[in-house]
């Protein structure tokens, strides 16, 4: 009896450690790209809104795969201040950063839904040694221009 009672127990926890194993990677998870992408937008601008189902639908998919995602209201005092710093004047318009802070890219004005995953791949294979390909010009459909009161 003391035997069963060993092997049943013995098999549970065989079996229970194979579960477990199962499901386990290793702690391993999947390392961020180290890419910064900052939309810079203005809530009254037509083009930004236009772009605002598929900047949602970019966040969705890169915010887990790169370091930063930053979407930049310039219509705010300190949005209209990064702006600046940024060389910002038309929106929407869209920057790339490494970590470092050094401007990979920038489309400005209103682009698609695929021209701006090839813009975020391209970088997302600038900053990790990938083969981007050929570098060819985001084509875009209009910006409004900023600070022209």
């Amino acid at each position: 009896m003391k035997r069963i009672a060993i092997a049943v127990l013995s098999i549970s926890l065989v079996a229970m450690l194979a579960v477990g194993l199962a499901g386990c990677d290793g702690g391993a998870t999947e390392e961020k790209a180290p890419l910064h992408f900052i939309q810079f937008f203005d809530p009254d601008c037509p083009f930004c809104q236009a772009m605002e189902p598929t900047v949602e639908a970019l966040q969705k998919e890169y915010e887990p795969r790169i370091e930063k995602f930053e979407i930049i209201d310039v219509s705010t005092d300190e949005g209209l201040v990064q702006a600046d710093e940024y060389g910002v004047f038309i929106t929407p318009t869209f920057v790339l950063l490494d970590m470092d802070g050094n401007e990979l890219d920038r489309v400005q004005g209103a682009a698609t839904e695929e021209n701006m995953v090839k813009f975020i791949d391209r970088g997302i294979a600038d900053v990790t040694g990938e083969n981007a390909g050929a570098r060819e010009e985001i084509p875009t459909t209009g910006g409004t221009e900023q600070g022209g009161e």
